[in-house]
């Protein structure tokens, strides 16, 4: 099938639509976005990687890492990446190549035509240097057209844009700033006068003020840092994200928290968007007198523009429209994704070329209205449609974000003045490298597994201990604006106390937004943001006898937004092998993603993982005993741990702080208590105790149990449904699923399934909960509606723990003899893959977004990273 393509190259990221007969439509480059960030990675080889694999490495090796060169085409400096240079030209032309090869493979051919973009401002000089990179690339001379060009082509087919209109473009990006003045004529779009634009000024200079305010407000930590230490950059890397962070936060809500972990310090920094819009006031006032210069050389006076497009990422922050608004006195449309505006146009521009008329304009998979427009200048707090929509973006490359609330472990007010930071390392993102599976046929060590499931700790590494993974549940809402009323007030749904839906996903909160304008608009706005930060800075890789010092936590989110979740599919492929410490057994994931919990049962400690980096950052001693299980509280503030031993004399949970990474109490249960579960709304926390045949009932505000609910022998598991109304248990000698309303705590029934069911966990979307059956070598799937039995899968020898993909289109199941990890298709319960594991598997857990997960190899000391999204 014939297509064109257009693709934008920018300072920040990097997008491209692709122009078929019917509609012009984004093509998706990133591994979690459509965009990709526009930075390259040089191996030690030499040879380029680009976009999110990039970034991905962004953290290990900094110093071979390149971003934000687009800024620097025309500087006789060569960029020095792993010490040697490089020409901005062709790294460019890497990351327009590498676009171009991944559109032509889904396409199945080159593209009919080619439409590359440019700023407007840029002189001859650079306009030259910018037609080498796709000569460079090995691509065929394709048209360079500007950037509000573009632009505007998008927007003229979107809105009908009458012959002789004119209109203004205000381009603030991530990088730079353009201004244009352009006219409809008949057959195509004129420029009028000259384009004004400033070279540096876009949202990476944003960031960076938003990092001198938490330099500022901490008293100057930051100048005060070793850069010699080795940890040191990728604590800045991090506080840099969670800077880009607060900043996307900001256009949603009117304050927020960012969380900063250096290496010997832990504190929050509270900042408001009246603070923020303080630190960008002035530099936005620029961008508004180059327009206005733009305005006066094309003679146009701003009552002849029907309106002014604005166009880039960091045209969604309010405070933008607002003073253009104000400023010229004329509407302001801004499109619902302004950072795809230019991608989507000179892929129109591209249609036109070939001599094919313009098709209609689609962005996929969103669909929403194109454009909105502004018909009068609105106060600084309110949000444009393409803020509201900013949640849908915030959460796909670095995951959702939004404001805190709470109290901090240590909120940091403005001090005295200090110096600025010295320069930081290069910014840098998550690093997930892949690292080839053990060959075939190699001999490992293995810890003898014993005859069965019940033998004492000490005789053996405990295979029926199989520690069970959090089950995530979504955390529990507060609003800024005072506390919530339950689910009928002001707090809505997402209220604390409120029962989320049944298919697990949280509705998003109602958000109203007035705009007074002649024409009025009353939208809708996805509110529900949340960023419970846990986070911590690198540590040393745990051992026997490593501790670390406690790591500090950000508090509770404030609103929840459902993030965006990958797509799985039917064969993952294995990351990484993560060093674990000596038994790890059991692994949850805190409820935002950021962090993994693992229980090392012999070792006596907890280890943390940092999911960004794949690296331990922390050790917990566990005094009371060996951890065996792991909960989170949905806020993420606390983890719940089951403690027991082998003489069952120690039969008590922990709870653990996440903030200071102690032990704050320990909670009394009946006997052994197993793989332990709270309630979504983190009211209650479920403990089954093996040996009694009973879940135990804690209250988590008092940490003190209420009542214990006697089910089938030898309880193993508890599972909530997604709207909490339900609790399952797996009861491994009875052969039995228990089911429990928790409203009444009661067992209202149960279902038999194969012999020794060991873990259970609910599905995501549909009314479905699966189980699996360690001494059957299956997988049992229950219709909870109907409560009868509706598939029964073989898979690997001894099956310990299962996960659901986030989608439910996939059962992940670890299978602890086979060393393996088996895969079944949720909608044909057929086996799509059983990959190899570490020695061992006992646990795993699938991290919020979907796209990865982790499996325990109990006698390894080791995780398995797994792609869930190929």
């Amino acid at each position: 099938m014939s297509y064109s393509l257009g693709v934008d190259l920018g300072t920040t990221f990097v997008a491209a639509a692709v122009a078929h007969a019917s509609r012009v439509e984004m093509f998706t480059l990133g591994d979690r976005s459509v965009v990709t960030p526009a930075v390259v990675y040089v191996r030690e080889d030499g040879t380029v990687v680009t976009g999110d694999a990039a970034g991905r490495r962004a953290v290990s090796n900094p110093d071979r890492v390149g971003r934000e060169f687009k800024r620097r085409l025309g500087d006789p400096t060569p960029v020095m990446l792993g010490g040697a240079p490089h020409a901005v030209t062709a790294l460019l032309a890497n990351l327009l190549s590498d676009v171009v090869a991944r559109v032509s493979a889904t396409q199945g051919a080159a593209p009919d035509s080619l439409v590359l973009t440019h700023p407007a401002n840029w002189g001859p000089f650079r306009r030259e240097l910018f037609d080498e990179v796709p000569q460079i690339a090995g691509l065929a001379t394709p048209r360079m057209v500007t950037e509000p060009e573009a632009a505007a082509a998008h927007y003229a087919a979107t809105r009908q844009l009458e012959i002789g209109e004119t209109v203004a473009v205000y381009d603030l990006g991530g990088g730079t700033f353009d201004a244009t003045v352009l006219r409809r004529r008949t057959d195509d779009i004129e420029i009028l006068g000259t384009p004004e634009g400033i070279e540096r000024l876009g949202g990476v200079d944003f960031d960076e003020a938003i990092l001198a305010h938490v330099n500022y407000a901490s008293g100057g930590a930051l100048s005060e840092l070793d850069m010699s230490h080795p940890q040191t950059s990728v604590a800045l890397a991090r506080l840099r994200q969670d800077c880009v962070l607060a900043k996307e936060a900001l256009s949603v809500d009117s304050e927020t928290t960012i969380p900063v972990f250096l290496p010997n310090r832990h504190f929050d920094v509270r900042l408001t968007r009246a603070e923020f819009e303080g630190m960008i006031r002035a530099p936005v006032e620029s961008t508004i007198g180059a327009l206005l210069r733009t305005l006066r050389s094309a003679d146009v006076v701003p009552e002849d523009l029907s309106a002014v497009l604005l166009v880039g990422g960091s045209s969604r922050i309010p405070l933008v429209a607002t003073m253009v608004g104000e400023a010229l006195g004329r509407p302001t449309a801004v499109d619902t994704h302004p950072k795809y505006a230019v991608a989507l146009g000179a892929a129109a521009l591209a249609v036109h070329r070939s001599g094919v008329a313009a098709p209609p304009v689609t962005i996929v998979p969103e669909q929403a209205p194109p454009l909105v427009v502004e018909q009068t200048p609105e106060p600084a707090t309110t949000l444009l449609p393409a803020q509201q929509v900013a949640a849908a973006e915030v959460g796909t490359a670095q995951q959702a974000a939004a404001a805190q609330v709470g109290t901090a472990p240590e909120e940091v007010r403005p001090g005295p003045p200090r110096p600025r930071p010295a320069p930081a390392e290069p910014d840098a993102v998550a690093a997930h490298p892949v690292t080839p599976a053990p060959e075939a046929g190699v001999p490992r060590a293995r810890t003898p597994r014993g005859p069965g499931p019940d033998l004492p700790v000490q005789d053996r590494v405990p295979r029926e201990w199989a520690p069970r993974r959090n089950r995530a549940p979504q955390p529990t809402v507060t609003w800024h604006s005072g506390p919530p009323d339950g689910p009928s007030g002001p707090g809505g749904p997402g209220g604390p106390g409120a029962v989320p839906p049944r298919d697990g996903r949280r509705r998003r909160g109602p958000v109203v937004i007035a705009m007074a304008a002649v024409l009025v608009v009353v939208l809708g706005v996805a509110g529900w943001f949340a960023y419970d930060r846990l986070s911590a800075p690198a540590g040393p890789a745990v051992g026997p006898a490593a501790v670390v010092p406690p790591v500090e936590a950000a508090p509770p989110a404030a609103a929840a937004s459902p993030p965006t979740v990958a797509t799985s599919v039917p064969i993952p492929s294995l990351g990484k092998t993560i060093p674990a410490g000596t038994t790890p057994g059991y692994i949850a994931i805190s409820p935002n993603g950021r962090l993994a919990y693992v229980a090392n049962r012999n070792a006596g400690v907890v280890t943390v993982l940092d999911t960004s980096v794949d690296t331990v950052i922390a050790t917990i001693p566990v005094q009371a005993g060996p951890p065996q299980y792991l909960a989170f509280a949905p806020d993420g503030k606390r983890v719940y741990v089951s403690i027991f031993n082998d003489a069952r004399t120690v039969n008590v949970v922990g709870v653990l702080d996440t903030s200071t990474n102690s032990i704050l109490s320990t909670i009394p249960v009946g006997t052994r208590p197993f793989a332990l579960a709270v309630t979504p709304d983190g009211t209650r926390l479920y403990v089954p105790n093996h040996d009694s045949g009973t879940v135990s009932v804690i209250d988590t505000a008092t940490s003190s149990p209420v009542r214990d609910i006697p089910v089938a022998k030898n309880p193993h598991w508890v599972g909530f449904s997604p709207d909490g109304t339900r609790a399952y248990t797996a009861n491994h000698e009875s052969g039995l699923i228990t089911i429990i309303d928790t409203a009444t705590e009661s067992v209202i029934g149960e279902v038999g399934v194969q012999v020794s069911p060991h873990s259970v966990e609910v599905s995501p979307n549909r009314p479905l909960v699966a189980n699996v059956n360690y001494d059957s070598d299956s997988v049992t799937v229950i219709d909870t509606d109907s409560r009868k039995v509706v598939a029964t899968v073989p898979v690997g020898k001894k099956p310990q723990d299962l996960a659901w993909a986030r989608d439910g289109r996939f059962l992940y199941v670890t299978a602890v003899d086979g060393d393996s990890l088996t895969v079944i298709n949720t909608e044909t319960w057929a086996v799509t893959a059983t990959l190899p594991t570490g020695d061992a598997p006992t646990s795993l857990a699938v991290l919020p977004d979907g796209s990865r997960a982790y499996v325990t190899n109990l006698n390894g000391g080791t995780l398995t990273e797994v792609n869930l999204t190929g």
